[in-house]
């Protein structure tokens, strides 16, 4: 066998199973991209790979992002994290320059690798349900136990879109039973993308999919369903709404003075609304600690797993039952019920088998707990506004050149103790990879960078394959809530596809 097959065959080996390790283990991933580079660097044919390198203006793109993180340690104050961030981002300038001096994978390898990457992302998604199943109270952010749960959720999308490019192909030859499974696949991929609740890949499915339809597939029965899932989904959010704020009878009747013990309520009347019940009405904390105690060995005001007091969770448990917020409410509670609210359960419906209404009735409290206490601990879409309105700060002083590549973190660390901010001190990032941008690079550095992606994206063929298209409209969304260049994850997500780019690769 040649040399130079060898070194083929050992580099479509080492590219499935970096796909496949993107989602299982960052030590593995972290291992699998270094060997690919010393492939690389062993395979020789130089004049070949510079010939492509020449000829790939996205690859020049990357090679100039990661370039520009080195000229950003040239005004920055904190040279160690600087550094850190080079080390980093290593992946970002090594995986694209072996991917793209490489001949892409195509027919069967192609193939071969794609499927070795769904069946992994489906086998991580089977592990996550028996762990859902099997560890009692296990938050839907620990379902997953190799990567993140919003980076996992991405790679649900990329094997969504996928199956659809292999169903609806059916008629270019795709056997029935790859269809009849690759139908099964999806559909598990949507239900487990819910699991999930991440509002981002909620978001990159709905629209990604219709561009789809309307570049690629282009087929007016699938555009209908399109909408008739999405005018579904709409009228099943409305629902959920409109049951949130529909108030229960106790709610609207005249607010009782005294307990059946003959103790006053505290009726706060802050209109802080929960499964269509006010949360600080009906309330009697002396009844309820004292009520507690008989139910439970934990005492009324320790922590629970969430971080919240029992007795905080308690409040809001009786609440959405309907029940009052006295000793008749907590002697009501089952067995089962107390157990929750020992774990931090704070309500009923987030143990529901709906995962849509676990994710708008979420939404929807936190909402309600930012208009009236103007706290955002705990609620995940209030600490993103947060941060991003923290990162606008730093962008408003350092508008030009931003404050460098070590420095973005400590600057939005200032600008939360300036603002007094819950997060202070919390390490938390931008939570949008534009503004961490802006924040690092100022408008001169964002702008060229968006410049140099812009040109080899818009005239790349790549466009042309629906997967590609996909990949690159997930990526962009992403962005918009997540630091997605930020983590290993989220970096291989960026340029693993790059692979599987169609020919010819001149852009």
């Amino acid at each position: 066998m040649e040399r130079a097959t060898i070194h083929r065959h050992i580099y479509l080996v080492l590219l499935a199973l970096l796909g496949g390790s993107m989602v299982t283990s960052v030590w593995l991933s972290n291992l699998v991209w270094v060997l690919l580079l010393v492939n690389w660097l062993v395979e020789g044919r130089w004049r070949e790979k510079w010939q492509m390198a020449c000829e790939s203006r996205l690859l020049q793109a990357f090679l100039v992002l990661y370039l520009t993180f080195i000229i950003g340690m040239a005004w920055t104050s904190n040279l160690g994290h600087g550094l850190s961030v080079l080390q980093v981002k290593m992946p970002l300038l090594f995986v694209p320059l072996v991917l793209l001096t490489t001949r892409p994978a195509t027919g069967r390898a192609r193939h071969l690798i794609l499927n070795f990457y769904a069946l992994t992302v489906l086998v991580v998604s089977i592990i996550g349900l028996v762990r859902m199943l099997t560890i009692p109270d296990l938050p839907y952010r620990e379902m997953v136990p190799y990567v993140s749960h919003i980076r996992f959720a991405l790679n649900c999308c990329m094997v969504i879109f996928l199956c659809v490019g292999l169903i609806v192909q059916r008629k270019q030859g795709t056997p029935v039973p790859q269809s009849i499974i690759g139908c099964m696949v999806l559909l598990w991929m949507l239900a487990f993308v819910m699991l999930l609740h991440s509002y981002t890949a909620v978001a990159v499915l709905a629209i990604v999919s219709l561009v789809l339809l309307l570049t690629h597939y282009r087929r007016w029965p699938l555009i209908a369903l399109w909408v008739l899932l999405a005018g579904g989904a709409s009228a099943a959010v409305l629902y959920e709404v409109h049951n949130y704020y529909s108030l229960i009878p106790q709610a609207t009747a005249p607010l009782r003075t005294y307990t059946d013990g003959n103790r006053p309520y505290m009726h706060a009347q802050d209109g802080m609304v929960e499964n269509g019940n006010y949360i600080n009405n009906y309330l009697c904390s002396e009844e309820l600690s004292a009520e507690w105690e008989k139910r439970s060995t934990m005492a009324y005001d320790s922590m629970t797993n969430e971080g919240y007091t029992v007795g905080s969770t308690l409040i809001r448990y009786l609440n959405a039952l309907g029940l009052t917020k006295d000793s008749v409410g907590v002697h009501a509670l089952t067995a089962e019920q107390v157990h929750d609210i020992e774990q931090g359960v704070a309500n009923p419906v987030y143990h529901s088998h709906n995962p849509l209404r676990r994710m708008v009735y979420v939404m929807l409290l936190e909402h309600e707990f930012h208009k009236h206490t103007h706290s955002i601990n705990g609620f995940t879409m209030l600490q993103r506004y947060e941060l991003w309105g923290t990162s606008i700060d730093v962008i408003r002083e350092h508008p030009w050149f931003g404050v460098g590549t070590g420095d973005v973190d400590d600057q939005i660390d200032l600008q939360l103790v300036h603002r007094q901010s819950d997060l202070a001190g919390s390490g938390k990032r931008s939570h949008n990879q534009y503004l961490g941008l802006l924040a690092a690079f100022g408008i001169v550095g964002f702008l060229l960078l968006t410049a140099i992606f812009i040109r080899p994206l818009r005239k790349s063929s790549a466009l042309r394959s629906p997967l590609m298209l996909a990949w690159m409209l997930t990526i962009l969304i992403s962005m918009l809530t997540e630091d997605t260049l930020d983590t290993l994850a989220g970096q291989l997500l960026c340029t693993w596809f790059l692979a599987f780019r169609p020919l010819p690769d001149k852009q």
